[in-house]
């Protein structure tokens, strides 16, 4: 599993920079194995029904932006590795025979509000584990919806601005998925796809998935 980061200590605006660096370069380092298969203009359209990818997911990041009066709140959420205590309760741990301190596979999840002079602040971070069956409960949102078919391949990322949302999924394969809105602001097919996915995470984080 390759994630994104190993400290759970680092400031908001840490994360936030990495994430970020991460999710810039990230379809840049991937579009070279797919470049060649990859069309470099207009999306796929979201009526095309694209091949289902069977092999594990190596890199899963996620960001969220919403503008409001003095700056953008921030939603990010990725795999990340984190110490087992700060995803399982000392009950957990007791039970699975976990050190606290081990490292484990997480999906993690940092709210922060990045203001208009450049400051960041911390709201919110969680985590849970990543397990096969979240990883399967995954898969079935992203089929559900035909998220697959939103794929631009990274073109979006490397053109937009602080899209309103930019997400990518690496799999074992070397294949990957990139969804990037087309701009800043939300178009009602684009606050579909957003609500599919907060609303899978907002279940995961909640413990219902």
């Amino acid at each position: 599993m390759i994630c994104l980061a190993k400290e759970a200590t680092m400031t908001f605006a840490h994360k936030a920079a990495r994430f970020c660096c991460a999710a810039i370069f990230a379809p840049l380092l991937l579009l070279v194995a797919e470049a060649e298969a990859a069309p470099e203009t207009a999306p796929i359209p979201a009526t095309r029904t694209a091949p289902v990818e069977n092999t594990p997911i190596q890199q899963l990041s996620m960001e969220f932006r919403h503008p409001v009066a003095d700056g953008t709140l921030m939603r990010m959420i990725c795999l990340i590795d984190v110490p087992a205590k700060n995803a399982l309760s000392a009950e957990e741990l007791a039970a699975r025979g976990i050190d606290g301190e081990h490292f484990i596979t997480c999906l993690g999840e940092f709210v922060g509000k990045e203001f208009s002079d450049g400051r960041f602040q911390d709201i919110a971070e969680h985590y849970v584990p990543w397990t096969e069956a979240r990883e399967a409960d995954f898969r079935a949102m992203l089929d559900a919806h035909n998220l697959a078919a939103e794929n631009d391949y990274g073109a979006r990322a490397e053109a937009v601005q602080n899209p309103a949302y930019n997400i990518v999924i690496a799999y074992q394969s070397g294949r990957s998925l990139h969804i990037t809105s087309e701009g800043q602001t939300l178009n009602e097919h684009e606050k579909g796809v957003e609500d599919a996915i907060l609303t899978w995470a907002d279940d995961a984080f909640a413990g219902k998935k």
